[in-house]
């Protein structure tokens, strides 16, 4: 990958990335692994389009499964603890989507904030040109709890009279960085994530496979294992430490 610091510091697009229309509809703890599998890969940056097999909630990896079940009684919805910060997301009308990419070759790492709002404001001008009006927040809004739309935070997408339309989570590993996001309160047209491949990237790649690369659902399979469906991840057993919650 060339230049990432400069490439984010003036909004400019990646070289190249993977637009990975992913056809099959996953539960959320294997939603969480695959996305970890595709950051672990990390040939090319991916962008994955997805959709969920259930009804969904995340909670972001500083949170707890009692505090999000809290905000939802007696409803029947499927809890996920995530690898990325952030707060708690209800994703049963949501668009979700992930970015996974390596910077190469780099002396200085960009920080969250830098790629969070680079990533938005390549989002911002797809919403605009599916005739979705937004602004993105240039600081906090007032603080609304642990649900993740209720409390917008800078960089933000909002629609002009403050409702929430994108926000996200990060993780930042060692060379690369893994970022969860969720579009709502809008309808997009079929062919959205294609433009925000664009805005990302000077050229991509499609893929509609069940799987990217080869080993991929192998791995998925080891993760789920060792950490998406154990009692530990649940209970809130760290695996190193992602970026500060947004």
């Amino acid at each position: 990958m060339l230049g990432f610091t400069n490439i984010v510091g003036n909004l400019s697009p990646l070289p190249e990335l993977v637009l990975w229309r992913d056809p099959v509809a996953r539960s959320g703890e294997e939603a969480m692994a695959v996305d970890e599998a595709l950051l672990e890969w990390g040939r090319k940056p991916v962008l994955r389009a997805y959709r969920w097999a259930e009804p969904t909630v995340t909670y972001g990896y500083f949170d707890e499964e009692a505090t999000a079940r809290a905000i939802f009684p007696g409803e029947e919805l499927h809890f996920v603890r995530r690898w990325t910060g952030g707060g708690i997301v209800d994703h049963r009308q949501d668009i979700p989507f992930t970015l996974a990419m390596h910077r190469k070759g780099e002396k200085e790492r960009p920080s969250s904030a830098v790629l969070y709002r680079w990533i938005h404001g390549a989002l911002a001008r797809v919403l605009r040109d599916c005739d979705v009006e937004c602004v993105m927040l240039d600081g906090d809004a007032p603080d609304g709890g642990r649900a993740c739309f209720s409390s917008p935070v800078t960089s933000d997408l909002v629609l002009p009279g403050g409702e929430k339309l994108a926000g996200g989570g990060q993780r930042r590993v060692r060379g690369g960085v893994l970022h969860q996001g969720s579009i709502q309160n809008c309808l997009l047209p079929s062919g959205w994530d294609e433009l925000l491949a664009a805005r990302l990237a000077e050229k991509h790649s499609l893929c509609v496979d069940a799987e990217l690369f080869p080993g991929m659902n192998a791995r998925v399979e080891e993760l789920l294992a060792s950490k998406y469906r154990t009692e530990a991840w649940r209970s809130g057993v760290r695996h190193g430490r992602p970026s500060q919650p947004r």
